[in-house]
């Protein structure tokens, strides 16, 4: 097995410090410490401390099982495995899931960081498009399928906060998923 690069060890290690600490918890130092590198290494591959956030955030989301959908998937089982992902994440990594709503919300008074987050949300959205046209090619014109995608996004961060906020209303956010699902794809389509 090839080993990580040294890039990939540091994105690794951002994942695990805000998993564990939070964003208030990720230090330039702390990175360093974590990933077993100097801090010189760490700004030789990234220029900011929030360029490794970002990339930690992108393996994060883009790492779920669902982005990938399986050929042959039904729509309806995709986009309930996709909640289902989801609030497994926020259960399984409470902190990094916190770490990434903060981060969002530094965005708002950051233009450089909310700029890099909305590259991010594209990204993901055209997952979401690729998906949809996968696994429904005849079901959607372009730019429904453009819609949707972005409907998805913005549904899933919805049910993503509410799980960081509010997990004791967990079975609400399930059935909330399954209602949004049941919007696009109705039971037995």
């Amino acid at each position: 097995m090839a080993r990580a690069s040294k890039r990939d060890e540091i994105v690794a290690a951002a994942g695990r410090v805000l998993a564990r600490e939070g964003a208030a918890g990720l230090t330039a130092a702390g990175l360093a410490r974590e990933a077993g590198v100097s801090k010189a290494n760490v700004f030789h591959h990234f220029e900011t401390l929030n360029a490794v956030v970002l990339a930690a955030f992108e393996v994060f989301l883009l790492g779920m099982d669902t982005m990938a959908p399986e050929p042959g998937t039904g729509l309806r089982d995709w986009l309930l495995a996709l909640g289902a992902e989801t609030i497994a994440q926020m259960d399984e990594d409470p902190a990094l899931a916190g770490a990434y709503f903060a981060f969002a919300a530094r965005a708002q008074a950051d233009p450089d960081l909310r700029e890099r987050l909305a590259q991010l949300a594209q990204t993901v959205e055209d997952h979401f498009v690729a998906s949809l046209e996968m696994l429904a090619p005849d079901d959607f014109t372009a730019t429904e399928r453009r819609d949707l995608a972005a409907l998805i996004l913005m549904t899933g961060d919805g049910l993503a906060m509410h799980r960081q906020l509010f997990p004791e209303r967990g079975e609400s956010q399930a059935a909330g998923w399954r209602a949004f699902v049941d919007s696009i794809v109705p039971k037995g389509q």
